[in-house]
């Protein structure tokens, strides 16, 4: 008898414990801006501003094969820079939500970012993975800088899912590795490019008509260039009416990759 009321007061207090756990993550949770919905049949998130109720993030991505990602409601509880995943694989910018459940990047065959699957890569918008969920690395990295630990992910097939704005690309598998065509650092080849036509577009004549985007050029991968060029905006003004120094900012967002590319320049307005 002494035994079993031994017992009962252990599980009560397991439960009291498993109780006081779950109240103290969802009121972790309560204190987040997001809530990550998965939709493992259409491969797509959709990343959901608590307040507003409105999609701020909408991204492909790839779950697992058959199903393999598990559904139901979880919260993050760790984030790694790069981590080793299965198959002798790494991954960039991974947040775990479940176990050995990661959201991360496409696969590297080692860490170097030179060194993505290029095949894993084109299967974004498909079910690939183990059970991990795999994301371009603009949009994993945004994932891990703006979705705090403790935010609920929920993973599903129900859910109507807003489409991402950015297509789905597509690159070369002549080469087993190469870059991820979305990854933000300055050494990445599919960078588009934002420069002056020519150094001597710098000194401007006194009472010209000037236009900031006509000297100016862009380039990239995947976009073309009147498409590139809509994308650019202006910060600055040029007052050819009067003799001096005028400093100007470019920036280009690439809709295909969503890299950022900011130039400035000085241009003199000479006599």
């Amino acid at each position: 008898m002494k035994k079993s009321k031994k017992k009962l007061l252990i599980l009560l207090l397991l439960c009291a414990m498993s109780c006081l756990f779950m109240a103290h993550r969802d009121a972790d949770a309560a204190k987040t801006s997001y809530t990550i919905y998965v939709n493992r049949r259409s491969n797509i998130i959709n990343v959901v501003n608590n307040r507003t109720k409105n999609v701020v993030r909408a991204m492909y991505c790839s779950t697992g094969k058959r199903y393999r990602t598990p559904r139901g409601t979880f919260h993050t509880y760790q984030k790694l820079r790069w981590h080793a995943l299965f198959g002798g694989v790494y991954g960039q910018y991974c947040v775990r939500f479940r176990g050995s459940y990661l959201f991360h990047s496409v696969p590297y065959y080692s860490v170097n970012k030179k060194k993505v699957e290029t095949k894993e890569y084109n299967k974004l918008g498909k079910q690939a993975s183990k059970g991990c969920i795999r994301l371009a690395v603009v949009d994993a990295k945004w994932l891990y800088n703006n979705c705090k630990l403790g935010t609920k992910v929920v993973i599903g097939e129900s859910r109507k899912m807003k489409k991402p704005k950015r297509n789905l690309l597509k690159i070369s598998t002549k080469k087993k590795s190469g870059w991820d065509p979305t990854d933000p650092d300055s050494k990445n080849p599919y960078y588009p490019t934002l420069k002056l036509k020519k150094k001597s577009y710098k000194r401007v004549k006194k009472d010209s008509i000037f236009d900031p985007l006509a000297v100016i050029k862009v380039s990239s991968r995947f976009t073309d260039k009147e498409t590139l060029l809509e994308k650019v905006t202006v910060s600055g003004k040029v007052n050819t009416a009067k003799a001096g120094s005028y400093k100007i900012s470019y920036y280009l967002t690439d809709p295909a990759t969503l890299l950022r590319k900011k130039l400035t320049v000085t241009f003199k307005v000479v006599e």
